[in-house]
């Protein structure tokens, strides 16, 4: 197997919370990286990365349409890589660089792409979390694992921007995470959600705000209906930047198990995370930010993104369960 040496090219993760659970292995791939490293990955990969120093240059790639697509590969044969790390498994990643003429070009053979790499990898046997697939494939180059946890950083610039937007944010709340991209089987009830948010406001008076993605308004306004005392409890959607900045100072962030979860644990927060169908092996790695909370159904884990019987994983965890971990970290 060859060492990490010349110029270097990531392809990073699509899904957020994958983009985090792959900072030990980016942050682990620099301190090794013998010549320029770049990355290739959707834009709010840079917001999320920013203050880490993990790339020399960075290529957008946030289009999925065929001429972007040519564009893209254009721009690699252009630029001459001689080691592509793909940290996808899909058959598009493969293809980008085996088109792109990046010369070595490593990752998990699957999809049917193994043909498209140099040194494909097996995937491993036994499930194990994302962040150490990952960082299996730092041991099939030889290089040496600086980090196992995720980690964040939030820039000064970061700090002042957000600052300048959110001039009346206090600084001792709470931070709700309603939605889940992966899908509704996910999702904790807003009622739920709502109710716990009167638990918090009456026993401790905290501001909550909610923080839902692009497409989760409509599901945040519902959790804001619902509390009694909506003086207390705000909706803010936010970018990426702002989002890890607004994490990195709540008190407590109280969250389903999705992208913004992960942020939250790499800056440090106490994050309580309500896990529904998936299995937890796909996101065990080293914390101790993070307070789990679920209940044992038959059918879980399902790994479903949208929940065929009862949701019972979901409905059966109750405000007063989760609000038990809120005194355990508040009081």
């Amino acid at each position: 197997m060859y060492g990490v040496t010349g110029k270097t090219i990531v392809y990073l993760p699509n899904w957020l919370g994958d983009m985090v659970m792959a900072t030990p292995f980016l942050a682990s791939l620099r301190k090794c990286v013998d010549g320029e490293l770049w990355a290739i990955g959707q834009s709010k990969a840079m917001h999320l990365y920013d203050g880490l120093g993990l790339f020399d240059r960075f290529i957008p790639n946030d289009s999925k349409d065929l001429v972007s697509f040519l564009d893209k590969v254009g721009t690699l044969r252009a630029l001459e890589f001689d080691l592509g790390i793909l940290l996808p498994h899909s058959f598009r990643s493969a293809l980008l660089f085996f088109l792109g003429a990046v010369k070595k070009r490593i990752g998990y053979g699957l999809n049917k792409r193994g043909f498209m790499l140099t040194s494909p990898l097996e995937r491993p046997t036994e499930l194990v979390a994302t962040s150490e697939q990952y960082l299996r494939i730092l041991d099939a180059l030889e290089a040496q694992r600086a980090i196992v946890a995720p980690c964040l950083q939030v820039t000064e610039d970061e700090e002042q921007r957000f600052d300048s937007k959110y001039t009346d944010v206090s600084r001792d709340y709470v931070a709700f995470i309603v939605g889940a991209e992966y899908g509704p089987s996910k999702r904790w009830p807003a009622s739920h959600f709502s109710e716990l948010a009167d638990m918090i406001v009456s026993k401790y008076s905290r501001m909550i705000y909610i923080l839902p993605g692009a497409q989760e308004m409509e599901l945040a306004q519902r959790v804001h209906d619902g509390v009694p005392d909506k003086d207390k409890v705000r909706v803010e959607a936010m970018g990426i930047a702002d989002l890890k900045v607004c994490l990195s100072r709540a008190s407590l962030v109280v969250t389903n198990d999705t992208g913004p979860r992960h942020i939250a644990d790499a800056l440090g927060r106490p994050t309580i995370v309500i896990l529904g169908p998936m299995d937890t092996k796909y996101t065990d790695y080293p914390s101790r930010s993070t307070y789990p909370v679920f209940k044992d159904v038959a059918c879980r884990p399902c790994n479903s993104k949208k929940c065929e019987k009862n949701h019972e994983c979901m409905t059966d965890i109750r405000a007063e369960d989760v609000f038990a971990k809120v005194e355990e970290i508040l009081g």
